[in-house]
């Protein structure tokens, strides 16, 4: 990573890893975007269990990555990485997320009791904050675990600068390796990383 440039966090969903995501880390390099895919704690080669910690685990791989001297920062999550994503999305070093089928923390208790940490981390009091961060929605109209309703909900009270992308049919994993998404979402990553200041 050479002083300066974009660098963007890799956050995979419950029951997945980092080793998931290596094909869109692999295309964030082409854009000449350093990458760094997390095994969020309980998953993978991390240890721990998913608690309350876990937002402060992102948090803390952005200060990483800019200590280190990367330039404009971004997150791109899918699922329960989509939510971890736009929690973060305030970070002072942020400027782009892209959250793929991103889950909410309603959703997150009503699947998974062991999330109950979430129960009072809501998006809609991160997404409506106007911070200047470009917030990037991408959701399959298929998804069989989270609605694309409430993604489309977030967009719309999600201040510009913005951007929404229902795909018709798939399911809630289909879009993380998916080609044609995967460019347009590191091409939007790298329109507002990829910037002079």
């Amino acid at each position: 990573m050479g002083a300066g440039a974009p660098a963007v966090v890799v956050l995979h969903g419950h029951r997945s890893t980092r080793a998931n995501h290596g094909d869109f880390c692999t295309r964030l390099a082409a854009a000449g975007i350093s990458a760094l895919a997390l095994d969020l704690r309980g998953h993978g080669d991390s240890e721990g269990v998913t608690d309350a910690g876990m937002p402060g685990d992102v948090v803390a791989a952005l200060d990483a990555l800019h200590d280190r001297g990367a330039g404009p920062l971004g997150i791109r999550g899918s699922s329960l990485g989509g939510y971890l994503a736009l929690l973060a999305s305030t970070h002072p070093h942020v400027r782009a997320v892209a959250a793929l089928c991103p889950a909410n923390n309603l959703r997150l208790l009503t699947r998974y009791p062991q999330y109950e940490w979430a129960r009072h981390l809501p998006l809609v009091d991160t997404v409506v904050r106007d911070t200047g961060v470009a917030r990037g929605y991408w959701h399959a109209r298929g998804d069989e675990i989270v609605p694309w309703a409430q993604t489309m909900a977030l967009h719309q009270i999600t201040p510009q600068p913005k951007h929404l992308h229902v795909a018709m049919g798939g399911d809630h994993r289909s879009l993380q390796h998916d080609p044609q998404i995967q460019d347009q979402t590191v091409g939007w990553l790298a329109s507002h990383l990829l910037v002079s200041e």
